[in-house]
């Protein structure tokens, strides 16, 4: 937990950035890195009934923070997938609940 998921970026352009983002995240968050682990969504873009180039969206869910930790959170993900060439990016923070989330561990 948070769990961020990727939409628009290639596999290579993943592995190249999650080694670095990582632990940016973590820092900024306050979490541990372990906690963290990125999703690429492989989607498609369409417009007019036509396939078009996409850009990135990036998903953050999470418990909520402070508005001073989404920015800086934002800004790490904006800049890191900016780097990948990118001129436009979105960033959509979803805030989950604690009564309203489950997680199950096998012992």
């Amino acid at each position: 937990m948070p769990q961020i998921t990727i939409k628009g970026l290639t596999d290579k352009q993943m592995r190249a950035i999650s080694t670095p983002l990582i632990p940016k995240l973590a820092e900024a968050i306050g979490c541990p890195e372990d906690w963290l682990i990125l999703e690429l969504a492989h989607s498609s873009f369409y417009a007019g009934g036509e396939q078009v180039l996409g850009f990135p969206i990036v998903e953050v869910s999470w418990f909520d923070r402070t508005d001073e930790v989404r920015e800086r959170v934002a800004e790490i993900l904006r800049d890191t997938v900016m780097g990948e060439g990118y001129p436009l990016v979105q960033v959509i923070f979803t805030t989950l609940y604690q009564e309203r989330f489950y997680e199950y561990e096998q012992e």
